[in-house]
């Protein structure tokens, strides 16, 4: 059962996308009412935010997720989540490898946690991992600094390079609309920040998917 007064912690493994995924989540938890708590061992919520394209990093989520789920057996009211590129991956195979898990969701459905969350609140073990059109968000993130911030312009990748996985676990290309894009730097700016680093797997793809935009990338 869901109270506000619950302590969450997220862990990011991998890149920039990764990071700003989880400033997202974290702003979303803030938002439900929860605090951050430094430690993971002592947080009632524990989000892991994986890679999947550094086999360390992959490793250590397992690693992590070994010592949770014993606490998990201790507090049944502790919730795991994972999220990110491992999650979309594996998806329920996740669930057979660490049965302990409440929720198992892919990088597109980052912005629906607090949805997401509800059904597990509701008692349901969750795995999101379906292909969707990735929603904005209109929750403030948890930005970790308050100088720099990371700003997606566009999600995914169309290209299917032999050596990359990126496609199958980020998706399709995505762009963000210019207006959104302008809106969220805007307010960057209203709030101090010095400087903005745009994101995205493919940014040189930004705007191929937009409405009047040719394959070339003109309008």
């Amino acid at each position: 059962m869901f109270t506000a007064s619950r302590r969450y912690h997220v862990t990011t493994f991998g890149c920039q996308m990764n990071k700003a995924d989880s400033e997202r989540m974290a702003g979303i938890l803030e938002n439900m009412g929860m605090e951050w708590e430094a430690d993971p061992l002592k947080a009632d919520l524990v989000l892991y935010n994986t890679c999947t394209i550094r086999d360390n990093a992959e490793q250590k989520v397992y690693s992590y997720l070994g010592r949770q789920a014993k606490r998990k057996h201790e507090n049944p009211e502790l919730t795991l989540v994972v999220a990110g590129c491992v999650a979309q991956q594996e998806g329920e195979q996740l669930l057979r490898r660490v049965p302990e898990l409440d929720l198992v969701m892919g990088p597109q459905h980052a912005n629906r946690l607090e949805d997401l969350l509800q059904q597990v609140f509701d008692g349901n073990q969750v795995v999101a991992t379906d292909p969707i059109h990735i929603m904005e968000d209109i929750t403030k993130p948890r930005r970790d600094s308050s100088v720099t911030a990371w700003v997606n312009v566009i999600y995914g990748c169309n290209e299917r390079c032999t050596y990359c996985v990126v496609p199958g676990v980020r998706g399709l290309e995505q762009s963000r609309t210019p207006e959104a894009i302008r809106a969220e730097m805007e307010i960057l700016g209203q709030q101090g920040y010095k400087e903005v680093t745009l994101l995205g797997q493919n940014i040189d793809a930004y705007g191929r998917d937009l409405p009047g935009i040719t394959p070339e990338g003109r309008r």
